[in-house]
């Protein structure tokens, strides 16, 4: 039982053209033919790509964008996450501001007092 066992050489064009049959060979042609035309014609679109773009920018010029939504779906949507440096820096600045109210409205009545006690407003 001797089998035979393939060749670990490479085949050669030649060879594989001469094996091939010629139906195969007509089908490989007319498919090189057409990948081809489909290359002829996407590097002609390449070419004319920045005509194409400059002709459709000047075509649009005196063309408006259409106008937004008034109730976007984003304006729906829940605000993002704030970092929490962030919520720390805004909840510092409003403890300063309430700081800075009582302060002042701490003074104008400390000097609403005094007034008081020269003029003798309310008694």
């Amino acid at each position: 039982m001797n089998k035979r066992v393939a060749t670990r050489r490479p085949r050669t064009v030649q060879a594989l053209a001469q094996e091939a049959k010629p139906a195969k060979l007509k089908q490989m042609k007319s498919r090189s033919l057409a990948l081809q035309e489909e290359i002829h014609s996407l590097e002609c679109a390449i070419v004319a790509a920045p005509h194409t773009l400059r002709r459709r920018r000047i075509a649009s010029k005196d063309v408006l964008p259409a106008p937004e939504a008034m109730f976007s779906k984003k304006a729906l949507r829940s605000p993002q996450r704030v970092p929490l440096h962030q919520l720390r820096a805004a909840k510092r600045r409003r403890m300063a501001l309430m700081l800075e109210f009582g302060v002042v409205v701490t003074s104008l009545v400390a000097a609403v007092g005094w007034m008081n006690q020269w003029f003798h407003w309310w008694e």
